[in-house]
């Protein structure tokens, strides 16, 4: 084993590649921040939220009455380990080293260059996109479903959920694909009053593009703000108009859309893009930073051996490694993480099902407590046949 034969390869250029626009663009950041853990477990609080308690008034010279400590409960679990590699074979590196040769002007080099760093760019991204795909789920189901058809390595038993309470699951009062009968305003807003009867004040609801799309359709919506704006004239429905509608209704909340894709490959090396939020459910937040990547410590990273074998470098919680074999002729590089994303506070989530439809008693957004035990170890649960996987996210 030998560390990178490829020139241009070492840590300051594959950090520097870390930082351009060959890493994809992915929406979770936007939620999420890192949080770095000293060891392989994850922890998040829940009981926090809620009005504040009254002080009471008293007499001069009187005690203060004492109030009960709010009961606040851990969750935690094991951080799990997400990893992928890929090789440059024989043929790959001679074509490598024939461009090399051949290279002359600026466009040359870059392809040079761009062949050089293409496995890498691919392992990084990667790990990227089953985080977008983790925190999407997330924050669309309030937990996840490790699979066969969403994930090529270990599988889940049953749906894992992120802490949130069940009385947090809300549905619709009808499906917002029928724009005749939908009335999505008034759903948005039963949740956020239900959510400010528990304490909670919502300032942020993402959706789906695709689900803002129904909400603009139906009929109730488009009535309720001709009537508002009041115009005879062509209206056109937008978030700004939504939003201010809302906000004149003493409701001021921000609708935020995405409209995230991944792509899965499966042992087959098959390729399939997914959506991985999913459909119809709409996603009420207090705060926009819904939680963190919580990610540990990496043994590779504190291995003498390796780094005298390997080229490593670590972007926020990802560990990009590459190394060369020479019988046979393998270039490798590899990206792995020791991370899982975890929501600060759960009870502070509230998500819409936007199909008028009940949600799956299998979904158990309230269950953390076996993570570790369905992610870890070589014997795989067999899978809950009860759980329906997201169309789009598999």
């Amino acid at each position: 084993m030998e560390r990178s034969l490829i020139k241009q390869v070492n840590k300051k250029n594959m950090a520097a590649r870390l930082k351009t626009r060959h890493v994809k663009p992915v929406v979770f950041p936007n939620f999420f921040g890192v949080k770095r853990k000293s060891s392989l477990k994850w922890e998040t609080l829940t009981g926090e939220k809620g009005a504040p308690v009254m002080a009471d008034v008293i007499s001069f010279d009187a005690s203060a009455p004492q109030k009960t400590r709010e009961v606040i409960s851990k969750l935690s679990g094991d951080i799990v380990k997400t990893a992928v590699k890929r090789g440059m074979n024989e043929s790959d590196y001679n074509e490598y080293r024939q461009l090399e040769r051949d290279a002359q002007g600026d466009a040359d080099q870059l392809e040079l260059l761009n062949l050089a760093f293409k496995d890498q760019d691919f392992v990084y991204n990667a790990i990227r996109a089953r985080f977008e795909w983790w925190c999407m789920q997330v924050m669309s189901r309030a937990g996840f479903h490790l699979s066969v058809k969403n994930n090529g390595g270990i599988v889940t038993a049953e749906f894992v959920g992120c802490g949130m309470p069940k009385k947090n699951q809300r549905k619709s009062s009808a499906d917002w694909s029928n724009a005749a009968t939908a009335n999505g305003l008034q759903d948005i807003e039963d949740t956020i009053i239900a959510a400010s009867n528990d304490g909670v004040t919502i300032r942020y609801v993402v959706m789906h593009v695709a689900d803002f799309s129904l909400l603009k359709k139906q009929k109730s919506t488009f009535d309720t703000l001709k009537s508002w704006v009041n115009t005879t004239s062509k209206m056109l429905v937008t978030k700004k108009l939504i939003n201010e509608y809302l906000a004149e209704q003493e409701i001021p909340v921000q609708i935020i859309t995405v409209n995230p894709a991944v792509r899965i490959e499966d042992k087959a090396h098959r390729r399939k893009t997914i959506n991985p939020w999913e459909r119809k459910r709409i996603c009420f937040l207090e705060d926009k930073n819904v939680g963190d990547i919580q990610h540990g410590p990496i043994a590779a990273e504190s291995s003498a051996t390796l780094q005298k074998i390997a080229m490593m470098v670590k972007q926020d919680w990802i560990l990009i490694t590459k190394w060369s074999e020479l019988e046979p002729f393998k270039e490798w590089t590899k990206a792995e993480a020791n991370a899982i994303p975890v929501v600060n506070d759960p009870d502070a989530m509230f998500i819409l099902k936007a199909d008028g439809e009940a949600w799956n008693a299998a979904e158990d957004t309230e269950g953390t407590d076996d993570v570790p035990l369905t992610f870890l170890g070589d014997a795989v649960e067999e899978e809950d046949s009860t759980i329906t996987d997201t169309v789009d996210g598999e």
